[in-house]
């Protein structure tokens, strides 16, 4: 038996790097797959991916910013599946910028996709989680949502506010049998941070930070976030809700 053997797994920015490791992680722990991005291009790469490894899998197209979309999503996710009993919340965007530097049309879609996207989604599984009596969800926050990281005002905002939002969900939510937690990775070697390494200089000027910072001395993997994601889907995190997890190399630790 896997660690989410019979469960489903719904997972928006699922075709992305971290959102397609924790679904194929998910599988191989026994669970059906919900995958949801913006993109149908990515969506048919990640199912591909994930059925080619024989996981049980489904793909939709959703703009997690959109209320309509949103509940279309889990309408269609409840019909394929009959039930979700695990949410993640990966979808996501960065963009670099100080505060003086960010426009108001870049500030808005990054609160809308990362704090607004996290907000709906969670809104929308809620009721059959409850009605269920149970559920796990996992909100996508960053290490930039505990400390603030240079040029990047929006997106620490907007992780900021996930964060919050993960740990009233789990004070809100809890004794009706669904857990909230929150994971914050630092830096993931993902085609996700390119806004922010071309910002400070490139990949060149990347290595000597990460030597610097991050006492583990590399950056992590998609696979590694992965891992604790499944960990906080499942039972054996099963007295945790309302916990903001790190998994950043010892970043935050200094």
């Amino acid at each position: 038996m896997g660690l989410l053997e019979g469960k489903v797994v719904l997972i928006t920015g699922g075709a992305g790097a971290i959102g397609l490791a924790t679904a194929r992680r998910a599988s191989e722990e026994g669970a059906r797959i919900a995958i949801a991005d913006v993109s149908q291009d990515r969506i048919e790469a990640a199912l591909a991916d994930l059925r080619e490894r024989g996981a049980i899998a489904t793909g939709h197209a959703v703009d997690v910013t959109s209320e309509a979309s949103v509940d279309a999503l889990v309408t269609a996710v409840l019909a394929a599946h009959g039930r979700i009993d695990i949410l993640f919340t990966s979808a996501g965007v960065l963009v670099s910028g100080s505060a003086t530097e960010t426009s108001v049309e870049d500030w808005q879609r990054t609160i809308a996709v990362n704090l607004t996207g996290s907000f709906l989604c969670a809104r929308a599984v809620l009721p059959s989680m409850v009605a269920a009596g149970s559920g796990a969800i996992v909100l996508m926050s960053s290490t930039s949502g505990l400390v603030a990281e240079p040029a990047t005002a929006a997106y620490c905002a907007s992780k900021g506010g996930v964060l919050m939002l993960g740990r009233q969900l789990a004070v809100d939510y809890t004794r009706l049998g669904v857990r909230v937690n929150v994971i914050c990775p630092g830096w993931i070697d993902t085609p996700f941070n390119d806004p922010a390494i071309e910002a400070s200089g490139g990949a060149a000027a990347l290595e000597p930070f990460i030597d610097a910072m991050i006492p583990l001395g590399r950056q992590g993997q998609p696979e590694e976030v992965a891992d604790v994601v499944v960990f906080l889907a499942s039972t054996q995190s099963r007295l945790m809700t309302g916990s903001v997890v790190v998994a950043d190399g010892g970043l935050t630790a200094q």
